[in-house]
């Protein structure tokens, strides 16, 4: 298969993965939470199934179900369906997933609670944080116009990167963990994603175009930190790709790994300066 036809392949099957998250989160909550969910269980069975390779028996249905299950709450609390004590529950699962590794004969117990731990926070904690976007005021109402405009500059950012990269590219950004990204690459990024972020905020209204500027610079800051992370779990664990979820791109964790900090980031930002109540 040449060069041409992988291109047109990774092509294909971006445009398939960005039209599906764009519906979903134009379709209103109960959509954009189920792809938010399909989300969160794949990523993690990906996680998983790549710390299997340091000789631990992950506890896998136990950290999905939990995920789901921080995510289905949070998406919940929200509204005002219920109350914020289903939370309280987190602490009567994570006791049991203490004292099952008792009757473990596993040598590296401790091991497999921590990982099973890691990808909870890791992965479904700050995809629970989109709810925060997608309900921002206390009126508990869906809005799609952050969730939208937040993947428009995630996308912009990786595409723009990566195109002034390849073009312009001389100074290693991180060599020891991902070789191929460049200084000139990051921040080509970061100038089209900020002009980008001026186009969003007459698009989408909701922010005035200063907030939309620092979220495109939180966006491109801890989106390339999200892809070190992941670079580096995988580089240690002797991995190339998260999975086979999209051709030419790996996983849904390797495409998803750019919003792991960056969502509670813009989360934060957008409680601490926009959405006080």
């Amino acid at each position: 298969m040449n060069k041409f036809t992988n291109l047109v392949i990774r092509a294909c099957s971006g445009a398939l993965f960005i039209s599906v998250v764009t519906a979903s989160v134009l379709l209103g909550a109960y959509a954009c939470a189920v792809m938010l969910i399909v989300v969160v269980v794949w990523s993690m069975l990906e996680f998983y199934a790549i710390v299997i390779k340091d000789r631990v028996r992950v506890h896998k249905l136990f950290g999905v179900l939990s995920g789901v299950f921080l995510f289905t709450a949070g998406f919940f609390y929200v509204q005002d369906i219920v109350s914020g004590r289903v939370f309280l529950l987190l602490i009567p699962l994570a006791i049991v997933l203490f004292i099952s590794q008792l009757y473990s004969k596993d040598f590296y117990s401790f091991r497999a609670i921590a990982y099973t731990i890691v990808g909870i926070v890791y992965i479904a904690l700050p995809v629970t944080l989109f709810v925060g976007l997608m309900f921002p005021h206390s009126d508990g109402k869906y809005t799609h116009e952050i969730l939208l405009g937040f993947f428009i500059l995630l996308w912009a950012n990786d595409t723009f990167a990566y195109l002034t990269g390849i073009s312009f590219g001389r100074h290693r950004l991180f060599e020891r963990i991902s070789p191929k990204k460049s200084w000139e690459g990051f921040f080509g990024g970061l100038i089209c994603t900020v002009l980008l972020s001026l186009l969003i905020a007459k698009l989408l209204p909701i922010l005035p175009f200063y907030h939309w500027m620092a979220v495109a610079v939180l966006i491109v800051i801890f989106g390339v930190y999200g892809d070190l992370i992941e670079s580096l779990l995988k580089r240690n664990l002797k991995v190339k790709d998260s999975g086979r979820f999209l051709p030419g791109h790996g996983g849904i964790l390797d495409r998803f790994d750019s919003v792991l900090p960056a969502a509670p980031m813009v989360f934060f930002y957008l409680k601490m300066f926009v959405f006080q109540q």
